[in-house]
């Protein structure tokens, strides 16, 4: 039976429609001038404000909406590429085969045997490699594979055992953790260790620079005016409150950039 859950994704970049681009542009417009309209009649204390609070909201509401609506229409958005687990397990036991037949002629393992169909299952959020009933050098090899495709197989966890001294293979652990704690590895994947187990969760890839300045410009500088203005208005124009409000509009903006892809 096919599993339908979803892996630990990928991400890439995909054009956005015109209808996508205006529905995107619209929330993020609405969601801004309406904590703009809030700070201005909160620094009248809910007495008056309203009209001006309409106005400034009003303006920012264009502002952000045309900058937003004209940087997604250009540059798209990123979005996950939903890989199937079932698809991830059957990658693996694809290339995880000459280690099943190394593992065949392995004299250390006795009488247990290692098989793709048994050690390299569905985990519900990924996939799981047993690497228990393999000799040292044959897990070394099937991490190094599993590390070689690591970004079409999404989220994946490393069954090693607790490595202690009554572990069938005590070195286990200590060596797969030297394996997955690479500067190469910690850039593109989390490592979340348990007693037994051993997982690697991608990371969101970086923002490219010039993608993080067009943002910061054209979110940024509407939020930190419209900030600086609400600022200035609660504190009756005091200049330093101005710049804390400005500040604070490139802080969510920086927010919404940085954690809403």
């Amino acid at each position: 039976m096919t599993s339908n859950r979803i892996a630990t994704p990928a991400w890439e970049r995909r054009p956005l429609t015109i209808k996508q681009s205006f529905v995107t542009a619209l929330v993020l417009a609405t969601y801004t001038g309406v904590l703009t309209y809030i700070v201005v009649i909160y620094a009248h204390a809910f007495r008056s404000g309203f009209l001006l609070g309409l106005q400034i909201a009003g303006i920012g509401w264009v502002l952000i909406f045309t900058s937003s609506f004209a940087s997604y229409s250009i540059m798209g958005r990123r979005v996950r590429v939903e890989i199937p687990v079932a698809e991830s397990v059957s990658h693996l036991r694809e290339v995880l085969g000459p280690i099943q037949a190394k593992a065949e002629h392995d004299i250390t393992t006795g009488s247990r045997q290692w098989h793709v169909l048994t050690h390299v299952v569905d985990r519900g959020l990924g996939v799981g490699v047993d690497l228990n009933d393999l000799e040292s050098a044959s897990a070394k090899a099937a991490v190094e594979i599993c590390l070689s495709v690591r970004h079409r197989i999404g989220r994946v966890t490393f069954v090693t055992g607790k490595g202690g001294v009554n572990s069938r293979n005590p070195e286990l652990r200590s060596q797969t953790l030297i394996q997955l704690a690479t500067a190469e590895i910690i850039a593109d994947f989390h490592l979340w260790k348990k007693r037994s187990t051993i997982t690697l969760r991608p990371r969101k890839p970086p923002m490219p620079r010039r993608e993080f300045l067009i943002k910061m410009v054209a979110l940024g500088g509407p939020l930190a005016g419209f900030g600086a203005i609400g600022f200035m208005d609660a504190a009756q124009a005091n200049t330093l409150s101005g710049v804390v409000g400005a500040g604070a509009g490139l802080f969510l903006t920086w927010l919404l950039i940085t954690h809403s892809r």
